[in-house]
């Protein structure tokens, strides 16, 4: 499963501090931590900074190119500072997060094709989640589409199941575990992602809810996951759910995680 560290997202009170106060020693053990933690690719969000997103999203991105190994995934609802900011991951695998069926999206896909950047595509309609995730697949198949006709391959697309908060909503994760599901049947060629810790917004304890959500999703295809890398409580999760479903042959990776604890 592709690790996607969360930690560098301006939602985050501690995060979004250190972007205004410019604390860059902050930042750069968030990006040091999460690289140690396994992840593959780090989430940037810096949308609550204001006036100077686009800036600050470029001055971030140069400091995880600098200091981390790790793919770059431009987090922005603005599509012109998605734009704006594409090139300055040049050189990196790089993902753009995230694109709608909403209009303005239009002129940056065709800079994805070009660049070669993964996408995470949103499947809402008129900005929002569908309940039913019969309509939330129809939707993915939409946007699969016109990212297929500016030259994307679906190897590269990412569909976001849309996981929302139990705490709100007793069906919030059947209809996201379904999704996977039905995703999988009908474009079994692109890759689904959420970003896991919304499941458990609002409720204590929360990686107790995340390491079971995040078992049972795999279970159902999931392919990767916004996440918090270094919680031990979902590392374990992710271990265990991998051996149980044969992604982890005789149990190595387990095993050897158990004995390094």
């Amino acid at each position: 499963m592709l690790k996607i560290g969360e930690k560098l997202n301006s939602s985050i009170p501690r995060t979004l501090a250190a972007m205004k106060e410019r604390d860059d020693e902050t930042l750069l053990q968030l990006i040091r931590d999460q690289e140690a933690g396994g992840a593959a690719y780090l989430d940037i969000n810096t949308a609550l900074v204001g006036e100077t997103e686009a800036e600050e999203l470029r001055r971030i991105v140069s400091m995880a190119l600098r200091e981390s190994g790790c793919g770059i995934m431009l987090d922005s609802p603005n599509a012109q500072v998605l734009a704006r900011t594409l090139p300055a991951a040049e050189g990196r695998p790089v993902m753009v997060n995230s694109v709608t069926l909403d209009a303005r999206y239009d002129a940056l896909l065709p800079l994805i094709g070009e660049t070669g950047a993964g996408v995470v595509c949103l499947p809402m309609a008129d900005g929002r989640i569908p309940l039913d995730p019969r309509q939330r697949v129809d939707n993915a198949e939409a946007l699969a589409n016109k990212l297929a006709a500016a030259g994307v391959p679906a190897e590269k697309i990412w569909i976001d199941v849309l996981a929302e908060s139990i705490a709100t909503s007793d069906c919030a994760a059947r209809a996201a575990l379904e999704t996977i599901r039905q995703i999988k049947e009908r474009l079994p060629e692109v890759r689904t992602l959420c970003g896991l810790s919304n499941i458990s917004f609002g409720l204590p304890q929360r990686a107790n809810i995340n390491g079971v959500f995040l078992a049972m999703a795999l279970s159902c295809g999931l392919d990767g996951a916004i996440l918090d890398v270094n919680s031990a409580k979902v590392r374990t999760a992710l271990l265990a759910a991998e051996a149980i479903l044969g992604k982890d042959e005789y149990c190595l990776d387990y095993i050897d995680a158990m004995r390094n604890q």
